[in-house]
């Protein structure tokens, strides 16, 4: 998330400007939420909910525990309490995510390499990994389609010339540097784009992140049965089979193509032209799978006042799941991660319950399995939305926003802790600038927290804009924005307890957010989105 701080606070009325009305004019005339509205968000509620939330008693809040469960009423009873009504299918708050267990049957599956008349065979795990393991077997002569990219609209095609019908494409994660500043549709990448070509399937290249951690990824692998959402069809019912390469596999790959493994990975792989790779490979994986209890996303809808524009949506997003209580009977509490985001999106939606309501209305979800994979919040744009994603107009997502470094910390696993007064602010530019600007200027005109875009950069190590719920949304063309404080060394700890939260701070974020999505709501204009994804 470290990002250019461009378009900052000096094009802040010019972007108003290209709005149509003066900038002075137009930034007077947004409004604020009422005091009394924003006076409900206090540091004494926020530790009330957190204290309960994050107690021992509920042991972790784990995806599958009872205490999961409870921790879900809990949340449910409160937005009721505010006016707000279930957002399910079923009238409830609760959205029901089915879910399952997938065992690899490790001995029968594989990726072999065929190339000059000898075989290489590649385990699961060791030699590559599957992001929803499924019954998969697919063969065919090896293509590398460089990033896999047909996007005509940037003159960009890795098909040129290219026939991959029924062949295996190799294709790099990611995006060249020529498209670094484009947001593509999901029909222009590799998935769907070499699915339309007729590919039988994808052998995909991580970049040297994934890479880096790859021996810890293959010890989960092989060790444990895998918890995930059922497989998603696309709308024509077939979906591209993509497995992904690990560091033996990506090395006779690159053999293969007369190339060096660190060819095919960043920062050389720029350089690296579509071509026929003398190869063929078989892949294949079975996987028993069987029914897990489901989890479930808590959503509530509190109705807008305009008769129009209630029929949009202005999404406040938190998850509410931790870690499981450790075998020695340690609770990982998760007082910030994410205690802190699910209380503040709580008393955001009390807030919008007082005094007189915005135009749009308002989505409050609490996700489920973030920490497992961010399946709530998949579950909820890529199978089932509670609302149609055509009618949201911004999700605000707040994930561990509780946690301040204090004066003389010099601790190094905290060094990338926010101050007191300090907030990191992740995804606000990427589809909208109109709403990046109007957080910078709600935060001016509010609270004047020190927004902090290090993290801003989708190509920063630690790729935040990707590990929250948030990135579900925006995926599909949803303005974003992500609230974070930074990681700590309490972070996946017995540690992240209450006592260490900053409520004074937190009551300041909170304010400031609140006052931001209210403005989005009571636009009278949509939200304007002028970047692709």
């Amino acid at each position: 998330m470290n990002h250019e701080q461009v378009l900052r606070r000096g094009l802040t009325l010019l972007l108003l400007a290209s709005l149509s009305l003066a900038p002075t004019t137009r930034a007077a005339n947004l409004p604020l939420p009422a005091p009394e509205a924003t006076s409900t968000i206090t540091a004494r509620d926020l530790k009330k909910h957190l204290s309960f939330l994050a107690s021992d008693e509920l042991g972790g809040r784990y995806t599958l525990s009872p205490s999961n469960r409870v921790a879900a009423r809990y949340l449910a009873s409160q937005l009721e309490s505010y006016g707000y009504r279930g957002a399910a299918r079923d009238g409830s708050f609760f959205q029901k995510v089915p879910l399952s267990y997938r065992n690899i049957d490790l001995a029968n599956s594989h990726v072999s390499i065929n190339f000059s008349g000898s075989k290489q065979r590649f385990g699961y795990a060791d030699g590559f990994a599957v992001e929803t393991p499924e019954d998969t077997s697919f063969n065919g002569d090896l293509v590398f389609v460089s990033y896999g990219i047909a996007s005509p609209a940037n003159h960009h095609d890795d098909y040129a010339g290219l026939n991959v019908k029924n062949k295996i494409v190799v294709a790099i994660d990611g995006l060249p540097e020529s498209l670094n500043a484009v947001r593509l549709s999901v029909d222009e990448q590799v998935d769907r784009a070499a699915l339309a070509r007729g590919a039988a399937g994808c052998i995909k290249i991580p970049d040297a992140q994934v890479l880096v951690t790859w021996n810890e990824v293959k010890a989960y692998l092989a060790s444990q049965q895998q918890l995930g959402l059922p497989p998603r069809r696309s709308g024509s019912g077939k979906v591209l089979p993509v497995v992904t390469a690990g560091p033996d596999l990506i090395k006779a790959l690159a053999k293969a193509m007369g190339k060096e493994s660190s060819d095919l990975i960043s920062p050389a792989r720029k350089q690296l032209k579509p071509v026929q790779i003398p190869a063929s490979a078989d892949v294949h994986l079975r996987v028993d799978v069987k029914e897990a209890p489901s989890a479930q996303n808590v959503a509530g809808i509190l109705e807008g006042a305009d008769s129009k524009l209630k029929d949009e949506y202005v999404v406040f997003s938190a998850h509410y799941d931790h870690l499981k209580t450790a075998d020695n009977g340690e609770v990982y509490n998760g007082a910030d991660d994410d205690g802190s985001g699910t209380v503040s999106v709580l008393e955001i939606a009390q807030a919008f319950s007082v005094g007189p309501r915005p135009k749009r209305s308002i989505l409050i979800i609490f996700h489920t399995g973030e920490e497992l994979g961010l399946f709530g919040s998949e579950f909820n744009t890529d199978y089932e939305p509670v609302v149609p994603l055509a009618k949201l107009v911004a999700d605000f997502n707040i994930d561990m926003v509780g946690r301040s470094r204090p004066e003389g910390d010099t601790d190094p696993r905290d060094r990338m802790l926010t101050d007191k007064d300090s907030l990191y602010v992740i995804g606000a530019d990427k589809l909208s600038t109109e709403l990046n600007q109007l957080n910078e200027l709600t935060n001016d005109e509010t609270t004047r927290l020190r927004f902090d875009y290090t993290y801003n950069d989708e190509r920063h190590p630690e790729r935040f804009y990707y590990r929250s719920d948030h990135y579900n949304y925006a995926k599909h063309g949803i303005p974003v924005i992500f609230y974070f404080t930074g990681v700590h060394r309490d972070y996946h700890k017995p540690t992240d307890d209450v006592d260490k939260i900053d409520f004074e701070k937190m009551e300041r974020i909170d304010r400031m957010i609140f006052a931001t999505g209210w403005r989005v709501a009571t636009l009278d204009h949509r939200l304007v989105v002028d970047k692709k994804f």
